[in-house]
């Protein structure tokens, strides 16, 4: 194991196909799809979450229409394609800028064809950035007598941006958006191939306006795998790194491979295909040699959760959600509809596809815990630092009960404040209660069915099964003594862990958990 030297092997924050190749880094080979899509279809549109390789695929594309026939030694693409061809590419990438004004937004489309004339060695006059782009696509055919590829990145940036702040810039950032776009229509004649990527599909507001042949691909199951890593991918190209990162940190190479899976596998992006890895923090795990919430950290998921919340948003439904092909591509300004948004945006995934509804879920404990983590950051104050989320977690794998219990307490004061009716209370309670233990990155399941009936939660690992019962205004016995009387664990059993069962009391009075009582069965 240690010939193996992974020094300079991971792209961290480098989306360049040229340059990884040049490096000679690790690059996981799409160019088969690449090489299929390019040939079935001229118009693509592919929504992907954000850092999630859709800029070197574009790169990529670059690089093949550009012919640069040695940077593909070895790809699948080199023994597929035999007529490589010098086409002229205009790429546009939108990622890099905050947009909070129309100038902005002019000036930088402007510096961006200025970027492209630079390459192409043409120099176009006009005096709008949509004029300025249709001329230097017909320029471009007419100089190098070939179509022409437009490649264009996070394409609906500027409409982010602008989303929630005032309404009239919103609109005037989407009309200036859709008369650049609008361009690509007239220009039919003089293009080879067109790629567009972004988070969003903004399919209510027309911002292709006329481009009938625009073929969306984020649902094909043909095209689940073009961005992010597969589970057959990893074996291929990753088994030597895998060994090498459980040496590191003390684990066999099974144990790290299924935490990997665990941390940032669980993403589909249709009916049916393999689950994919999260290609940002799969890269930076390898790189740094430990696991961490890389993706996560790196977003802007804070003002999401904070926007969900306004919205009084169902927390509890998350994993149990049902919706259309159409429901998961809304725009994701609908306010009726922010569960599109939560796919979208990476936070949810496909999990199970019956009946022409998809079902989604958190892909993976980097999501989940995450995502609950700044759950509790919004409802526990920053002053309550005795609540710890990384001691709950601990607490829960020793089967510390009444630790844990205590812990749970502390995260609840802020919660303890509310002002609430028992229905809406209850159902706070339950959805807070979850935050917390989820946000230690614990699997929790909320109202388990029974023959006998429903479960409030049930949390699990490796050595426990943990049963929750929660009574408001009663006692801690009453809400044990229904576990047994229900025979809830009856369920569990056979499982090999062991079974603990905790009846919990909460007073509105007190506003706090007024106690706990714990048994616990055989396994």
């Amino acid at each position: 194991m240690a010939s193996f030297n992974p020094r300079g092997r991971y792209p961290v924050g480098d989306s360049s196909f040229t340059k990884i190749r040049d490096k000679g880094q690790v690059y996981v080979d799409k160019t088969a799809l690449l090489y299929q899509l390019t040939h079935d279809s001229d118009y693509c549109f592919l929504s992907r979450p954000r850092r999630f390789g859709k800029s070197l695929m574009l790169s990529t594309l670059k690089a093949y229409f550009q012919g640069k026939t040695e940077l593909f030694e070895g790809l699948a693409i080199a023994t597929l394609e035999k007529d490589w061809t010098h086409h002229p590419v205009i790429h546009l990438s939108l990622g890099s800028e905050y947009f909070d004004s129309v100038e902005t937004l002019k000036n930088y489309l402007n510096a961006q064809i200025d970027l492209n004339e630079s390459f192409l060695s043409l120099k176009i006059q006009g005096n709008s950035p949509s004029e300025r782009l249709m001329k230097l696509i017909v320029e471009s055919h007419k100089k190098y007598r070939q179509g022409v590829v437009l490649l264009i990145d996070e394409y609906d940036k500027p409409m982010l941006d602008t989303r929630h702040l005032d309404t009239s810039l919103h609109e005037d950032i989407k009309n200036v958006i859709r008369g650049f776009y609008s361009v690509i229509k007239d220009c039919a004649d003089y293009i080879r191939f067109v790629m567009i990527t972004g988070v969003t599909k903004f399919n209510h507001v027309n911002i292709f306006s006329g481009l009938n042949n625009l073929k969306d691909i984020s649902l094909d199951a043909e095209y689940n795998a073009l961005c992010g890593i597969s589970e057959t991918e990893m074996l291929a190209y990753f088994q030597e790194d895998m060994k090498y990162f459980a040496e590191k940190n003390g684990m066999t190479p099974a144990e790290a491979a299924q935490e990997f899976k665990l941390h940032y596998d669980g993403y589909r992006f249709a009916s049916e295909g393999e689950n994919i890895y999260n290609p940002f923090s799969t890269i930076l795990a390898f790189s740094n040699m430990r696991f961490d919430n890389y993706w996560f950290v790196s977003g802007t998921s804070k003002y999401l959760i904070e926007d969900l919340k306004r919205r009084n948003y169902r927390f509890d439904k998350i994993g149990k959600l049902r919706v259309t092909a159409e429901q998961l591509m809304l725009e994701p300004s609908a306010a009726s509809h922010p569960t599109a948004l939560l796919y979208q945006a990476g936070y949810l995934t496909i999990k199970d596809y019956k009946s022409g509804l998809y079902t989604l879920g958190f892909p993976n404990k980097e999501v989940q815990s995450g995502f609950y983590t700044e759950l509790v950051q919004l409802l526990v104050p920053v002053s309550d630092v005795e609540f710890s989320a990384q001691l709950l977690a601990l607490y829960a794998e020793e089967g510390d009960v009444d630790a844990m219990m205590n812990m749970l307490q502390l995260g609840l004061r802020q919660f303890n404040n509310m002002e609430m009716q028992k229905p809406e209370l209850e159902y706070h309670l339950k959805v807070i209660l979850k935050a917390l233990l989820m946000a230690a990155g614990l699997r929790l399941e909320g109202e388990v069915q029974t023959p006998a009936g429903r479960i409030d939660m049930v949390l699990k690992n490796k050595e426990y099964i943990y049963l929750f019962e929660f009574k408001i205004n009663s006692t801690a016995k009453k809400a044990l003594a229904q576990i047994d009387e229900k025979d809830y664990p009856f369920r569990y059993h056979g499982d090999g862990r062991t079974i603990i069962k905790i009846g919990t009391s909460y007073s509105t009075r007190y506003r706090r958990l007024t106690g706990w009582e714990i048994s616990i069965s055989d396994k």
